[in-house]
């Protein structure tokens, strides 16, 4: 289920009415449902088919309530709020909470008791609501209905019928929001089933939201099937990096490995869906072979001495290239480095666009840049990114430049490292190279080469294709001695001159960077995790409506 956040679903337009939820008074605007005005009220009403971004279904019962001067009860999800309306929960009914206990007790007759082997079980809302609602042995005596076993429904979703409870979220999530209709609902009564319609199968560029939204155990992740139990885990909220929509997750760690990726709720970026590429390709993130060890020319070598050659940049014109995958904080202490140390810096940041289906348009950037707009915002990418980005491209072939720093295995992106590249940069005076990638053709034309920790073992600022800055959370563990880019660039300033900060981890970096730019002070890291600021296009601060502003011309420069 989903923390809904109240504010972002309600009309700003509306009316405002009051009403008395358990003696509670609320104003909410009028036409909203029960739930959510109850959620104001600090009142939780138990569901299971609602969902604030899909159609009203009202067929799982459990969010009935009782509204004074009608004769049944109601379900708060397909309920508006009307002026003066007095409701009453489970808290404070007796028949509301009979009714639950009984719609729980008829939704788990035919429900197999295979928690011990369900991927769902601890985290699983049947679980908490049969405790928290019903907790009491079942009446029901005769067999069970047996329904499909682990039938795959597509590339990524895998289906067990048996534990499915009808509630539909699947089927109006593939008509509503992807409009691809693959899902469709079979037969009556307890031998209703989940089924792929004729010839189809679950394969949009969406398909895995459904298993978020599958509020129970019958819809599962083929490629995380019974690998691990989520209280073994550390689940992390962060955001994805594989494009610049930047969509909130969860993500489930052990062993310092990825095990799980969920969506997370946030209504002003994604809502709850998350596409494939972004759930399935966190691996893509984390080369095989590591580069744990500074290098000079091909060698390994200590890290001083590395540090020392790499001074060679110093008091020469640069052309400096970064992956979009850097943090805030490594571009801002990149630029200070080189605006201190250099004569000239040309700067550009690898970003390409490519064409998206319809359903990835949905939600998925043109890109595979999540931090393009960080780099804008500070002025080292211009408008058009990737314009400039090909025409430094251009100019390195072109033997324009004799010193490089690139900042990330995708500074270069993998489809522009042919021959004529590896041999413009093999040819300069000194490249300095800060990558993790220990397969990377850049190793081999490098002079020196540092070693950094990839997005998922780093902390830092990104802000997303809207303008929104946020938080990308550590999910693992870097190997021994690598440092995430923005310490070895402060390394590289402290061995060329004098150090720029004295932070030494990831959050005192972001603090710094937050009280250095102007517009950005008093900020929090905590208000970055929930849902991040919304950067706007003057030089004022708007806290009313979660907007910061950046710094003048900025933006796009």
């Amino acid at each position: 289920m989903v923390d809904i956040e109240f504010k972002s679903l309600m009309s700003e337009e509306a009316k405002n009415v009051t009403i008395t939820i358990d003696d509670r008074e609320v104003t909410v605007p009028q036409g909203t449902n029960l739930i959510l005005a109850a959620m104001q009220a600090g009142i939780d009403i138990p569901y299971y088919c609602y969902h604030p971004g899909l159609s009203v279904a009202g067929n799982c019962r459990m969010c009935q309530v009782e509204v004074e001067g009608r004769p049944k009860l109601e379900i708060g999800c397909n309920t508006a709020a009307m002026d003066g309306m007095v409701v009453r929960t489970h808290h404070s009914s007796e028949k509301v909470a009979d009714a639950q206990a009984s719609t729980l007790e008829f939704i788990l007759i035919n429900h197999p008791l295979d928690c011990t082997v369900c991927d769902q079980s601890g985290h699983c809302k049947l679980q908490d609501y049969h405790f928290k609602y019903n907790a009491r042995p079942s009446r029901f005596v005769e067999d069970k209905e047996h329904k499909v076993k682990a039938e795959p429904l597509g590339p990524h979703v895998v289906l067990d019928g048996e534990r499915c409870i009808m509630c539909t979220r699947c089927i109006r999530f593939c008509d509503e929001v992807t409009e691809t209709s693959e899902l469709g609902m079979l037969n009556r009564g307890d031998r209703s089933v989940i089924a792929i319609n004729a010839g189809r199968e679950l394969d949009n560029a969406l398909s895995g939201s459904v298993v978020d939204l599958c509020p129970v155990g019958a819809l599962t992740h083929r490629d995380w099937r019974f690998n691990t139990r989520i209280w073994y885990t550390n689940e992390v909220d962060s955001i994805c990096p594989g494009c610049s929509t930047g969509c909130a997750v969860r993500a489930a760690t052990r062993d310092n490995q990825i095990v799980q990726i969920k969506s997370r709720y946030n209504p002003a970026v994604n809502q709850e869906w998350l596409c494939d590429e972004g759930r399935y390709g966190f691996g893509r993130f984390l080369p095989e072979n590591r580069v744990t060890a500074a290098m000079q020319n091909g060698e390994e070598c200590g890290l001083d001495e590395a540090l020392k050659s790499s001074a060679r940049l110093k008091g020469q014109t640069v052309a400096a290239l970064f992956g979009a995958h850097a943090t805030l904080e490594d571009y801002f202490v990149a630029q200070k480095l080189l605006e201190r140390d250099s004569k000239i810096v040309e700067y550009a940041v690898s970003y390409r666009e490519r064409e998206l289906s319809q359903v990835e348009k949905i939600l998925v950037s043109p890109d595979y840049a999540p931090n393009i707009r960080g780099a804008q915002f500070l002025g080292l990418a211009a408008e058009d990114a990737a314009a400039q980005y090909e025409q430094t491209l251009k100019a390195i072939r072109s033997d324009e430049f004799d010193y490089a720093l690139l900042v990330g295995d995708w500074s270069i992106l993998p489809e522009d490292l042919d021959q004529a590249t590896l041999d413009a940069l093999g040819k300069m005076t000194c490249v300095v190279s800060l990558i993790a990638d220990a397969d990377s053709p850049l190793i081999a034309v490098s002079n020196v080469v540092l070693p950094v920790a990839s997005c998922l073992e780093r902390s830092g600022m990104m802000i997303n294709r809207t303008g929104r800055l946020h938080y990308l959370e550590r999910l693992l563990e870097p190997p021994q001695q690598v440092k995430s880019a923005w310490r070895v660039l402060s390394e590289l300033a402290a061995t060329w001159g004098s150090a720029l900060f004295s932070a030494q981890n990831d959050r005192d970096i972001t603090l710094a960077v937050l009280q250095d730019i102007e517009v950005l002070s008093g900020l929090t890291i905590a208000q970055l995790k929930q849902g991040g600021l919304v950067l706007g296009d003057d030089q004022t601060v708007n806290s009313d409506d979660n907007c910061i502003m950046p710094p003048g011309n900025a933006m796009g420069r």
